[in-house]
């Protein structure tokens, strides 16, 4: 009589047992979860690589108005997002589709690699650095066209360089690996409105934008030369980044530069970086209330404005 309570101890304990390790090996097969692009796989990481990252702490700075369809402020080292508004609506983007083609064509391409330039690229419309076709332009000069200057027909030749096709699909592919559920690319300038993303997202895809050295040196240039390989064509670059200009009234000197972006459906938008005592934010302002040029660098400043002085780290 004595083995029956035996018995039921022990068939509790190999079911508590084969519960524990059910949801043990649950645990361990979870997907890596993305915070400001950040992902962290405990099981690839050694206790030696772990950085503890404090959240930033508020400090007595009233709150910006900013007028504007959609915005999102990112702490780009933790991740944390710090204003929204409007975050996850899906909206035109313009060419700040660009960050996203230069992220492509850096992850694709050789920086010297050299590009032939197509006719419809040298004929694209908008915003361009004036390419000519059948020139031979390197990648790297390409990218500092398509950040700096936001030219089109840059963006297009990048693209094209592979075919059109594949590059929106690898833009589309690395939208799905970031987990930017809102954004949906249509081609690599930014011209068709149809394409979009939300403001969230596009504070993700900047912030791991940041993490290129090559992206990081080239988004603050204000201005730049670059040529043909032959040097017959030299195409001067200055940026349509206002906070940037040291003589604009807007100017930010804590700025670090990424992209514009304005198409008539889409309006005047601003992904915009910058950086305090080593610490670097990324504000996004998409379809300003004003419709002017200076609209988005001048809504955008407030938001980084109010975040260097209103959180430390």
């Amino acid at each position: 009589m004595r083995s029956r309570p035996f018995v039921v101890g022990f068939l509790t304990v190999a079911v508590v047992a084969t519960t524990l390790l059910r949801f043990l090996n649950q645990k361990s097969s979870a997907s890596p979860r993305i915070l400001g692009a950040t992902v962290t796989t405990l099981a690839k990481t050694t206790a030696r690589e772990l950085k503890v990252i404090h959240p930033p702490q508020r400090n007595v700075v009233p709150n910006p108005n900013i007028q504007a369809q959609a915005v999102y402020l990112i702490d780009v080292e933790s991740g944390y997002p710090l204003y929204a508004y409007n975050e996850n609506e899906p909206v035109a983007i313009a060419s700040t589709t660009k960050i996203m083609t230069a992220i492509i064509a850096l992850e694709s391409y050789q920086m010297d690699e050299v590009v032939t330039v197509s006719q419809s690229a040298a004929q694209a419309i908008g915003s361009n650095i004036n390419l000519v076709e059948g020139e031979k332009i390197t990648v790297d000069s390409l990218i500092k066209g398509l950040l700096i200057q936001s030219g089109n027909d840059a963006a297009i030749a990048l693209a094209e360089h592979m075919t059109n096709e594949r590059f929106v699909d690898a833009m589309n592919e690395k939208a799905r690996l970031l987990s930017l559920t809102e954004t949906k690319f249509k081609d690599p300038a930014g011209l068709d409105d149809t394409g979009h993303a939300s403001a969230r997202d596009l504070g993700i895809l900047a912030a791991y934008a940041l993490r290129n050295d090559a992206i990081r040196g080239i988004a603050h240039l204000k201005s730049a030369v670059v040529s043909s390989v032959d040097q017959k064509n030299v195409h001067q670059l200055e940026t349509s980044n206002r906070l940037l200009k040291e003589d604009h009234p807007l100017y930010l000197a804590d700025a670090t530069g990424l992209k514009t972006g304005f198409t008539p459906e889409a309006g005047h938008s601003l992904v915009a970086s910058a950086e305090r005592n080593g610490h670097q934010v990324v504000s996004v302002v998409l379809g300003t209330a004003e419709n002017t040029t200076e609209a988005s660098a001048k809504e955008s400043r407030k938001l980084l404005l109010w975040a260097l002085n209103g959180f430390s780290w």
